[in-house]
């Protein structure tokens, strides 16, 4: 897989569990919607990024 792949998962992974915590936060709305599920989507782009790019330094044998 490529970086893309890693950055779009993470994406949506960060989506769903943004809104996941808007949700148990009893929170509702347009901008607490655009909030959580933005600020999910940035983070979990980003976070994917890191573990491709954690992944890729580790080496061919894992180590």
């Amino acid at each position: 897989m490529n970086r893309d792949n890693y950055r779009s998962i993470g994406a949506i992974l960060g989506i769903t569990i943004g809104i996941l915590a808007m949700f148990s936060l009893r929170l509702d709305g347009l901008l607490a919607g655009f909030v959580f599920g933005a600020g999910g989507a940035v983070l979990g782009g980003m976070l994917g990024e890191r573990i491709f790019a954690w992944r890729k330094t580790r080496g061919p044998d894992g180590h």
